[in-house]
Order: structure tokens, then C-alpha cells, then sequence
């Protein structure tokens, strides 16, 4: 494994943490105004897992390419 590879996986990792606390934020403030959608999907983690969608984190990317 090449420092280049190195490089692009923290890259992934720190991506992957910043999207789970940007999107379990936006689940927590909904919540906070009267939305329980998010919580009730189980939305409001750090899980990476559990922010992933069927059309929007799959389909939608694979028709934009």
C-alpha cells in the first residue's frame, strides 16, 4: 500500500464522519421541531450505515454518471 493509498483512504474515513454528523444533526433538529421521521428511521447516530438510502445515496449517484 502506497502513501497515495494511504492518503485517499483517511480521505474516505474523514468524509464518511463528517457526512454521519452532518446528516444526524439535521435528523436531531428535526426532531427538535416537531419531525419524528428521522428518529423513527433511527437517523439520529453517527452510524454511516444507517444514513444510507435506496434513491438517494444509490440510485441517484449511479443515474448521474
Amino acid at each position: 500500500m502506497t502513501l497515495e493509498h494511504v492518503d485517499i483512504l483517511l480521505k474516505v474515513i474523514a468524509f464518511l464522519f463528517a457526512i454521519s454528523v452532518h446528516e444526524s444533526a439535521h435528523a436531531w433538529m428535526a426532531n427538535r421541531c416537531g419531525d419524528p421521521t428521522a428518529r423513527m428511521l433511527g437517523r439520529i447516530t453517527l452510524n454511516p450505515i444507517k444514513h444510507i438510502d435506496l434513491f438517494g445515496t444509490i440510485l441517484l449517484p449511479l443515474i448521474a454518471l
